[in-house]
């Protein structure tokens, strides 16, 4: 593919990979010390180069690179200022539709985080609903579970699918009997 843009994050997840460099958050052997190095050289001092080069990937290019989803999470949590966080998943919303695993992903481990009465969250998980109803992904459904606790049951349609889901899968069971108490049989 001649159309892939150049992006100074794509370069330093590739360099992380052919050198081996650790990208694993929360890493307590050695913190992803030296990936975490690159990016804060491309970051700059207020974390700008950084939030740029997120902003401007290209989901379906950026899930094609090694070890995508660790650098990815690595390089969020490494923007030095809370404001460019929610910039940057601004920034990807418009792109999320037909990216599923990787708005799956930044839902669980980013947004989720995020204060309830945050207008990013809110967006994020609005599109996410969406998504996940007319994709009916399983993973994207259980993740908007976990992550909507008690504000579920302002989506019935959400909680139909993983019933329904429930019935041939424990898994998705026991997160709406944990969660929410309910059993495949009952009623919405």
């Amino acid at each position: 593919m001649n159309h892939k843009k150049s992006n100074p994050l794509y370069d330093i997840i590739r360099k992380a990979n052919e050198q081996k460099w650790c990208v694993t958050p929360y890493c307590s052997t050695c913190g992803a010390h030296e990936y975490r190095n690159a990016l804060r050289e491309l970051s700059g001092p207020m974390g700008g180069g950084l939030a740029n080069a997120l902003e401007d990937i290209d989901l379906h290019e950026i899930t094609w690179l090694p070890n995508w989803q660790d650098a990815l999470l690595v390089a969020i949590m490494d923007l030095p200022i809370s404001q460019q966080v929610e910039g940057v998943l601004e920034a990807w919303l418009p792109k999320i539709s037909g990216h599923i695993v990787f708005a799956d992903l930044i839902l669980y481990k980013i947004v989720r985080y995020m204060r309830k009465d945050n207008a990013t969250r809110n967006n994020w998980i609005e599109r996410c609903i969406d998504i996940a109803i007319n994709s009916r992904n399983f993973s994207l459904i259980e993740s908007l579970l976990l992550v909507l606790r008690r504000e579920v049951w302002n989506y019935r349609k959400l909680i139909a699918i993983a019933k329904e889901y429930s019935y041939s899968s424990a898994q998705m069971d026991r997160v709406l009997r944990n969660s929410y108490k309910l059993k495949a049989m009952e009623s919405v």
